[in-house]
């Protein structure tokens, strides 16, 4: 006999039923019982299960969708209880969610794969969205400086508004606009690094460059005009210090690119001195970058990796 799904809005009483759903999702486990809360709350967003109509009290699947300023929807969380796979779950409830993005006005959609997760590209293809970058993320754990004399770490400093249109240009070189599509990772969404917002992240010391020659800016001659000569801007990172989901003890750095390994292991140390004190309450470091980071990378052989993984970052227009 078949059945019917239906989709609702998620309730307060169904956070026993997904939790329970969802704690084997990875090998690790699962991401839901840390934002349940939120997901429950969070403005301009839908919280969607599906459920059976032989028992609509337990959710059998579930995805969340929020409208981002720059009017996309991003979609996240959708899990499937096993029992219920191959019934095509996951794209009807992402349907109600692109639907539900249309009526609020939203021009575009986005989320996150990993890369290993075959289904869920599956699913990203099915739906119509095209992968835009790939990205890597690391989380290193405890913060501990490496024993490294590091010579060029010394060049890598806080960006002054100053420096905004040399910024912008080293985002605005081909090859880096090809592979970060100009984003940034705010709370595991990936938004656009504006103009606005970048000065805004300048201004509150957010932004840390690489610059070649910062350590002989003293011996500039007045009269040279030729500014590329000057101040080369060869890598740069961004970070946030507030966490995420109500999860202070994580400290991020959101968008990090380099032209080496070292000038990335730099930037990445001037990172981590900005923040350390004896008060230090990180536990963790979260590093996101749109360009590969490889196994032998000093980041691998100096730290503490307990975790990395590649994701795949999908788009489309709804």
């Amino acid at each position: 006999m078949t059945t019917t799904t239906k989709f609702r809005i998620a309730t307060l009483y169904d956070k026993d039923y997904v939790l329970d759903l969802c704690k084997n999702t990875f090998s690790w486990g699962d991401y839901i019982d840390r934002v349940w809360d939120i997901w429950i709350r969070e403005p301009n967003s839908i919280f969607l299960v599906a459920v059976n109509e032989n028992n609509i009290e337990k959710p059998i699947a579930i995805a969340h969708g929020i409208i981002i300023p720059e009017k996309i929807v991003w979609i996240e969380g959708i899990r499937v209880d096993p029992k219920y796979r191959s019934q095509k779950l996951a794209t009807n409830i992402s349907l109600h969610i692109l639907d539900y993005a249309r009526k609020k006005g939203a021009l575009y959609s986005s989320a996150i794969v990993s890369l290993n997760n075959d289904a869920s590209k599956g699913l990203m293809e099915k739906l119509g969205f095209k992968m835009i970058s790939e990205w890597t993320y690391i989380s290193i754990k405890p913060i501990i400086f490496p024993d490294l004399a590091n010579s060029i770490a010394d060049n890598a400093k806080v960006a002054k508004l100053i420096e905004y249109q040399q910024i912008l240009n080293f985002l605005n070189q081909p090859d880096i606009f090809k592979l970060a599509r100009k984003k940034f990772v705010n709370s595991w969404r990936w938004h656009d690094l504006t103009e606005d917002r970048l000065k805004k992240m300048i201004h509150n010391k957010q932004v840390i460059i690489f610059d070649n020659n910062y350590n002989n800016n003293n011996n500039r001659k007045d009269n040279d005009d030729d500014d590329k000569k000057w101040n080369k801007i060869r890598g740069i990172a961004i970070i946030d210090k507030d966490g995420y989901w109500n999860n202070p003890n994580i400290f991020q750095i959101i968008y990090i690119h380099a032209y080496s390994d070292e000038i990335l292991f730099s930037l990445v140390i001037k990172c981590l001195e900005l923040v350390s004190s004896k008060e230090n309450k990180y536990e963790r470091v979260q590093i996101f970058s749109p360009s590969p980071i490889k196994d032998n990378s000093l980041l691998f052989q100096k730290f503490d990796n307990n975790f990395s993984e590649q994701f795949l970052l999908y788009h489309k227009e709804i």
